[in-house]
């Protein structure tokens, strides 16, 4: 897949301050941090500049850290599990290089990331409790899954326990 592979009205933005992900028009400050807009760069110059790298933890999990570190730098992981790789949460940084996986599971609806490129590129399926999907920040990713209740996924068992966020899980 090639840039031009993405359409150009697809804008997006990353905020180096805080590493959030905006899709469509750039906003003069990030919803997330309020960092001013001088702060931005779009996801084709982020995507040049940063990499995604995987850390093992485990036998079969990895971390997913960006290289050289991308605002806040949250935690992303990488699970192989019998049924396939699964996401728990995504990288803020994009790059189309990185080994497929079929499903994002989100903890809650702050580490969205690039997930909207990813699901593009691989067609995974993303999923976000409920609560958090209702949240003005999510209105422009794609969500597939919207869950309520604990849940197992691909051998991943998932609690929701509320509490950061109305819909984190764990």
């Amino acid at each position: 897949m090639t840039t031009q592979d993405f359409p150009e009205n697809s804008k997006q933005w990353v905020c180096l301050q805080c590493g959030y992900n905006m899709i469509g028009e750039m906003p003069d400050v990030c919803p997330f941090c309020g960092a001013r807009h001088d702060q931005f760069m779009t996801w084709d110059a982020a995507e040049k500049t940063y990499h995604v790298t995987t850390r093992p933890v485990t036998d079969g999990v990895s971390q997913l850290l960006s290289v050289p570190k991308l605002g806040l730098e949250h935690a992303a992981y990488r699970i192989e599990t019998a049924d396939g790789a699964v996401w728990i949460d995504s990288p803020s940084a994009f790059n189309r290089n990185i080994a497929p996986v079929q499903s994002i599971l989100f903890t809650h609806h702050h580490f969205l990331g690039a997930s909207n490129q990813y699901r593009q590129i691989w067609h995974a399926e993303v999923w976000l409790h409920e609560q958090d999907a209702k949240h003005h920040l999510v209105s422009l990713f794609d969500i597939d899954r919207h869950f309520e209740n604990d849940f197992n996924h691909k051998g991943i068992k998932a609690y929701h326990v509320g509490g950061h966020t109305p819909g984190f899980t764990f």
